[in-house]
């Protein structure tokens, strides 16, 4: 669940300089996962409750309450709520030659994660004005602007003063979890997955269980079941050929499992798409 405000095309002035593309807060949603490849925006986002994890290229972050990310345009971006503390977070999705230069003249291309940065009061502005769009469009375009540029301006500031960039997570794991996303559909299991690492099942279950919070093996349960999900809400597809798509070798067990971790029985939940 969101609140967003949205800007059309041409309906601020000079947002070939700053435009604002949406704004908002996301509430907790433990399916919440949004993927864009080679992203045209710039998406700012401040961690108010709960975490997440969000992929750049191959590298990984887990942003948690009082956190800040930044996802640089041109790049592939990727970020989903933690299922089990979905987070809360209010954002902004902005553009332009501006942004471009303000993040590049900060050397903050190249920066996603700033730990512990108590700048909500400046998000929180900036959204309350998009919000009432008081006032001409030319002040709401100027305002909200300079806002941006506070917002870099802290940011540069936190991480000169030694704000910490959390470290990418081993590639390993990174490798694994990517491997699991695109075979998504297929029949997984430990042996194999340990075998595509290089590892052995116990080796391969620390590093993961040591990157992600979670085993291996939970991790393809809750994919699947984020799949399934999708099936459900999406498509025509019954409980049973969804059960089969997602390789459960039984339908019940399937039903169970899916109860279990939504605690809502598939059947009644595509009932409520």
């Amino acid at each position: 669940m969101e609140h967003i405000i949205t800007f059309l095309p041409g309906q601020l002035p000079g947002e070939e300089v700053f435009g604002i593309e949406m704004t908002g807060i996301t509430y907790p949603d433990s399916h919440y996962h949004i993927v864009r490849e080679n992203s045209l925006i710039y998406c700012l986002e401040y961690v108010m409750e709960g975490t997440g994890v969000v992929q750049i290229g191959e590298e990984i972050y887990h942003p948690e309450k009082g956190d800040v990310y930044l996802l640089a345009s041109g790049k592939y971006q990727d970020y989903r709520a933690d299922p089990r503390h979905p987070w809360q977070k209010i954002w902004m999705n902005v553009r332009g030659t501006l942004c471009d230069t303000l993040v590049d003249g900060y050397g903050l291309r190249d920066v996603v994660l700033f730990k512990n940065c108590s700048i909500y009061p400046l998000f929180r502005e900036f959204v309350q004005l998009c919000e009432k769009k008081e006032g001409s469009k030319t002040e709401l375009a100027k305002r909200t602007s300079l806002l941006f540029h506070e917002i870099l301006l802290n940011l540069a500031a936190h991480e000169a003063a030694g704000g910490s960039q959390e470290k990418p997570l081993p590639e390993t794991a990174v490798h694994i979890r990517k491997y699991v996303d695109e075979h998504i559909y297929e029949k997984l299991t430990i042996r194999l997955l340990s075998e595509a690492a290089s590892l052995s099942p116990s080796q391969l279950t620390r590093v993961f269980r040591r990157a992600y919070g979670q085993t291996p093996y939970e991790y393809i349960l809750s994919r699947k079941v984020d799949t399934a999900c999708l099936l459900l809400r999406n498509t025509g597809l019954t409980v049973k050929e969804i059960a089969y798509r997602l390789q459960f070798s039984d339908e019940h067990y399937f039903s169970n499992l899916f109860r279990q971790r939504t605690g809502s029985p598939p059947g009644k939940y595509k009932e409520g798409r």
